[in-house]
């Protein structure tokens, strides 16, 4: 910017009837004829020139009469989060990332050494959930506490904020996650309903669309979470509510996506986290088969939504058969990723090992994802059982209290995340 370009700076012109007196300049010997008319012109102008001069320079950073002034501070960087850019997730510093892990699983079995026996391992990510509002297998599993700050439980909110910490400190990505088997459904099995919907005011399930004000609650649960995870490094995306509606027809298609640009838009707005990005899948408990219906069209959520679905394997018929099926599951996400070119993720992918016991699905399916592009969470790293024919990587011995680790199952993770 220059000095005459400032309003303040503009000066009087001489004028052009005394002006060929002093031209081309002037001269020493007839400088007096013209002062005392003009020399205040010249020293006025003179003046605020010099005073706009040094004005500029010091709004450019330029030097003073004392030297460089100090450079103003930048601004402290946020925390870290992932960007994403078309399909792809990318690390702060602009690398792409693959993200594969494990979910931490049963809530309250996760050890402060988990996390990094896991990084050890290879993973790069854990998916950490609270449960909130819901029937769960076990005891004092249930989160919500209505009243308390966020409706949370106190002590089972500083036990999920711990194991997210531990999981930071590992250097993981971290994945949270809400889980509610009312306001996803409600309808699960006769217990849930006997839990959700005591009164059997709600035939369509007692949840977040048959009850606005339990929505409402949820809501300001998420604003919650989002506001003390905000400040935290390393949160990848946050998993609004899994598996919303099961057994509902394409109707629920709608009113599952509105419902989650209600809490994207309250977390953003209410919370002020504009930063970290979104996990959202399709109605009938994230159908993988229907996982392009989840995808939002509005502008405003481009780049700010990764879309997932489960891929549990359930070996019931020809081997064939089953990879087939496997094939076609994953390539639905795969090809939503390249049709809609946004990211993609599997938060849930398993297979019992009763179902699987020489790895080979388990293998199969790693494989297939890594060679897809598609990172995952496995199902799960601890269990609520002390059987080896269920999910788990490790298990807690029911005579000893020991843990079992289950070897073969976690070298074949270790080998895919480290491919």
């Amino acid at each position: 910017m220059s000095p005459s370009s400032l309003p303040w700076a503009h000066v009087p012109q001489i004028s052009p009837q005394i002006s060929p007196q002093i031209s081309p300049q002037i001269s020493p010997q007839i400088s007096p004829q013209i002062s005392p008319q003009i020399s205040p012109l010249i020293s006025r102008r003179t003046a605020l020139v010099a005073l706009a001069s040094t004005l500029v320079a010091a709004a450019c950073g330029g030097s003073g009469p004392g030297g460089p002034g100090p450079s103003p501070s930048p601004p402290p960087a946020g925390p870290a989060r992932l960007t994403l850019n078309g399909s792809q997730m990318l690390l702060p510093s602009g690398a792409p990332i693959l993200l594969r892990g494990m979910n931490e699983g049963t809530w309250g079995e996760m050890r402060s050494t988990d996390a990094a026996t896991m990084a050890v391992q290879g993973a790069r990510v854990v998916r950490v959930l609270i449960r909130w509002w819901g029937l769960y297998g076990g005891t004092d599993v249930e989160s919500r506490l209505d009243g308390s700050p966020g409706h949370f439980d106190p002590a089972h909110l500083a036990q999920f904020l711990k194991e997210i910490q531990w999981c930071l400190d590992a250097g993981l990505w971290v994945i949270p996650a809400i889980d509610s088997n009312c306001g996803q459904n409600g309808l699960q099995n006769a217990g849930m309903v006997a839990y959700c919907d005591p009164s059997g005011r709600f035939p369509g399930g007692h949840n977040f669309w048959t009850d606005l004000t339990q929505r409402q609650l949820f809501k300001e649960a998420w604003v919650h979470l989002a506001g003390l995870l905000r400040t935290k490094p390393n949160i990848a995306f946050y998993e609004l509510l899994p598996e919303p509606l099961a057994g509902r027809d394409a109707a629920a298609a709608a009113e599952v996506s509105a419902f989650y640009q209600e809490l994207m838009t309250a977390i953003e707005e209410a919370a002020g986290d504009t930063r970290t990005p979104f996990l959202v899948g399709a109605r009938d408990a994230y159908n993988i088969n229907l996982c392009d219906e989840a995808y939002i069209a509005a502008p405003r959520w481009a780049n700010r939504v990764v879309y997932t679905g489960n891929l549990f394997i359930h070996p019931n018929g020809t081997q064939a058969q089953n990879l087939a099926t496997l094939d076609a599951r994953l390539g639905a996400l795969a090809a939503m990723k390249a049709s809609r070119n946004v990211p993609v993720f599997i938060q849930q992918f398993g297979v019992r090992t009763a179902e699987d016991p020489g790895q080979f699905y388990l293998e199969a399916g790693l494989s297939r994802m890594n060679a897809a592009g598609i990172g995952y969470t496995g199902w799960q790293w601890r269990q609520n059982t002390s059987s080896p024919d269920e999910y788990a990587v490790v298990l807690t011995d029911a005579d000893t209290g020991l843990d079992v680790v289950k070897t073969g199952v976690l070298d074949v993770y270790s080998k895919s995340w480290k491919a």
